[in-house]
């Protein structure tokens, strides 16, 4: 069983924020914190034991996924370097971008906490569901009782009762938000890699910024007050990923390609989109007042999973 710390943003990745003024040192941000910190790759973007599981003979083991993401990353810092030259990508280059882009989309410590929450609301909205009708929840939960031999312990209406309440919380284990993650990677992945690629290039002034859940996707032509979320099959999504200091990734369903210098605005534009997408932690290669009062305006802004019931039906949406 693995004690050490885990990285949920890869290591090689955030050297690409160093200052470079004040190497190995990368300014750290954090939401409803007034500190200006700075710190090495190393010792940013960790959490203990962040992808241990139990494993099937008994203990916790957080090597397995530990491995694999070593494994993407070491394919990924290569394609890192090409863009660094502001090199074309090869189709093989694409896809393993797209792979690196996906687990880093559902590795963050905001995707995971996402998914378990909202699937704590739907198992609820799922209870309400089922005690509304009492007798199909008599039925239901005798059948349970009949085909495993479990009690449930009490009467069926007053567990109903109960479920029609709002007196009880649904915790889920932090291992299902792991056991999903390599599916839901391959799904992103492939529509990562089906989208146009555009690779935006900082200015003198400004550098991009990176954070804690630093692919960042957005309709901008979507109304603040809409009901609906955005997904990425929106004809007007744009997918932002800080690649570095100087290089920004962005995807779209519009005819893009190769490398362009960004203005100002754009480069702003780009990192406030960062700092709305953060979970608690900005960082950048550069300690400035103003990125520090962006970060603070925007504290309570990380993308959120969430689960409503619309007559009988359950929607699930990203905002």
């Amino acid at each position: 069983m693995s004690n050490k710390r885990n990285h949920y943003i890869p290591r090689f990745y955030l050297t690409g924020f160093v200052d470079p003024r004040n190497k190995p040192y990368i300014w750290l941000y954090e939401k409803d914190n007034l500190d200006i910190r700075k710190s090495t790759a190393g010792n940013i973007a960790v959490r203990k034991k962040y992808y241990s599981f139990l494993a099937p003979e008994g203990g916790q083991d957080s090597e397995i996924f530990e491995d694999v993401l070593a494994k993407i990353e070491g394919r990924a810092a290569p394609v890192f370097r090409v863009i660094g030259q502001r090199q074309s990508l090869s189709d093989q280059e694409r896809i393993i971008l797209a792979i690196f882009l996906a687990f880093i989309m559902v590795r963050v410590p905001n995707y995971r906490e996402n998914v378990e929450r909202a699937t704590a609301d739907f198992m609820k909205r799922m209870n309400e569901i089922l005690a509304s009708n009492p007798e199909g929840f008599k039925s239901m939960i005798e059948k349970f009782q009949e085909d495993t031999g479990n009690r449930i312990g009490m009467p069926v209406e007053e567990l109903r009762e109960f479920f029609l309440g709002d007196d009880y919380s649904v915790k889920v284990d932090s291992q299902f938000s792991l056991d999903i993650m390599p599916l839901m990677a391959e799904k992103l992945s492939l529509i990562l890699y089906r989208m146009d690629w555009l690779f935006g290039e900082a200015t003198d002034k400004h550098k991009f910024l990176t954070c804690d859940n630093p692919v960042f996707y957005c309709d901008p032509k979507r109304s603040s007050r809409s009901l609906s979320g955005t997904g990425l099959f929106n004809e007007d999504v744009e997918v932002t990923f800080p690649v570095s200091r100087d290089i920004v990734f962005i995807g779209t369903w519009k005819k893009a390609s190769s490398y362009r210098k960004l203005d100002n605005s754009l480069v702003k534009e780009i990192n406030r989109r960062t700092v709305v997408s953060a979970l608690r932690f900005v960082f950048s290669s550069q300690y400035s007042e103003g990125i520090h009062r962006l970060v603070q305006k925007h504290q309570d802004s990380a993308p959120t999973m969430r689960v409503n019931r619309i007559g009988p039906y359950i929607i699930g949406r990203m905002e």
